[in-house]
């Protein structure tokens, strides 16, 4: 339940259908055997099934999509992994390519986690689509007494598998020429051996980078990270709404962020324009001048920001709502 929020997120749609008098099952998204009763009038899917199942005349059928639509997350996988075998010369495996499937079209109804990102990969459909913001497993109170001179100059990259998707690729070959400024690196990169192999250099001998491996957010570590650090920066090529960055926002850290990261940055986040080097290295410095006392504002606004929105309070009142409106 500290982990990605489809855990926690899935009980409060449960319990919301439950309080509103339905009987409600639940199955693993990877049960590609399981057959649904004959009376069912209604059947939420993440993944494939959706256009498995065998539903009776009426069934509204919903996709939860927590991801930006397949065929745009799996062609921006790959243009990132062929934009570094032209820099690097060297071709890596892809980590998250999904299967393709037509559940949007089958589907009666859309929800997405993340922003306008996201739900513009499945407006082609002209299917009715709900944004319901991703929730979050942590909330952090406001890091009080930060020595923000300090930390303007220290940068975190979180984030699980899928090292090019995530854009962490871009992130160190930024920071190595960028010896002024320091990256703390959270997650599981020697997982993937193609990649580690790669950037081994930079994520062991690199003075300014710093490999802390993979950490609990709830953990004395990672209040210690928020404590010396001013942002996250995150160049991914596909989200469905990043609970990383969601996650470190509620610490108080300034997303710098690509569109695709699916983050609304409002006026406090700083945008990375395109998935290049270059433009990671731009948006990066672009906040590091910025004065400790604007940093510190940006901080505030973002950590009350995501308060007000990404939350599992939050998550279960817009769940309820939409789910009202559909029984209506």
């Amino acid at each position: 339940m500290r982990g990605h929020t489809n855990a926690s997120e899935c009980l409060i749609m449960a319990d919301i259908f439950s309080s509103l008098g339905y009987h409600v099952e639940i199955i693993d998204r990877r049960n590609t055997w399981h057959k649904p009763p004959s009376d069912v009038v209604m059947a939420i899917d993440i993944q494939r099934n959706l256009e498995r199942w065998d539903l009776p005349n009426g069934a509204i059928k919903i996709l939860h999509a927590t991801g930006a639509h397949w065929l745009f997350a799996n062609r921006a996988e790959l243009h990132r992994l062929n934009e570094l075998r032209i820099r690097q010369g060297v071709a890596l495996r892809p980590r998250r390519q999904a299967d393709p499937t037509c559940a949007p079209e089958v589907a009666d109804h859309i929800v997405v986690l993340g922003n306008k990102f996201t739900e513009e990969t499945y407006g082609f459909i002209g299917k009715p689509i709900t944004r319901i913001p991703i929730s979050s497993a942590y909330e952090f109170s406001f890091p009080e007494n930060k020595n923000y001179e300090n930390a303007r100059k220290r940068f975190l990259w979180v984030g699980s598998y899928g090292m090019v998707h995530k854009g962490l690729d871009l992130v160190l070959e930024a920071f190595s020429q960028m010896p002024d400024l320091e990256l703390t690196i959270c997650g599981r990169p020697e997982k993937e051996n193609d990649f580690f192999s790669l950037y081994k250099k930079e994520l062991t001998h690199a003075p300014n980078i710093h490999f802390h491996g993979w950490v609990d957010m709830a953990s004395p570590d990672f209040a210690e990270i928020a404590r010396t650090h001013a942002s996250v920066v995150y160049p991914s090529c596909s989200e469905g709404g990043a609970g990383s960055v969601i996650h470190c926002m509620h610490a108080g850290l300034i997303p710098i962020c690509t569109r695709e990261s699916s983050i609304d940055l409002e006026a406090f986040g700083v945008r990375i324009n395109e998935g290049t080097v270059s433009s990671v290295k731009k948006s990066v410095r672009s906040l590091a001048s910025m004065a400790s006392r604007e940093i510190e504002d940006r901080s505030r606004a973002c950590w009350k920001s995501v308060r007000e929105k990404h939350s599992a309070v939050h998550f279960r009142k817009n769940y309820a709502e939409f789910a009202a409106e559909l029984i209506e």
